[in-house]
């Protein structure tokens, strides 16, 4: 009768023990793994910064359109034009003001 309860008290600690580790297994990989908890927050802030700088693009090429809408041959505006060159050509001097006008 002992020995059958000491058999039965291993087989009960070693099944506890090993529903231990399955269970600590399965924990690391929710929250460590490569579709954890801490990869989708991960994630999210990517997306939130990869969004920041799509609207940021978005702005530079919406300026560059009105710029190039500016030189165009049927509506081309002389200030414009001579603002690129003296931007280019290092024309401005220190006692001019520029004043850019966005649209």
């Amino acid at each position: 009768m002992f020995k059958y309860w000491i058999r039965k008290n291993i087989i009960f600690n070693l099944m506890t023990f090993f529903s231990f580790i399955i269970f600590c297994f399965f924990m690391s990989h929710i929250f460590f793994g490569n579709r954890s908890v801490w990869k989708i927050f991960e994630l999210n802030h990517q997306i939130n910064v990869a969004k920041q700088e799509l609207i940021i693009l978005s702005n530079k090429k919406n300026y560059t359109l009105s710029e190039i809408e500016l030189l165009r041959d049927d509506n081309l505006d002389p200030d414009i034009i001579s603002e690129i060159v003296q931007n280019s050509l290092g024309l401005i001097h220190s006692d001019q003001i520029v004043i850019e006008i966005t649209k």
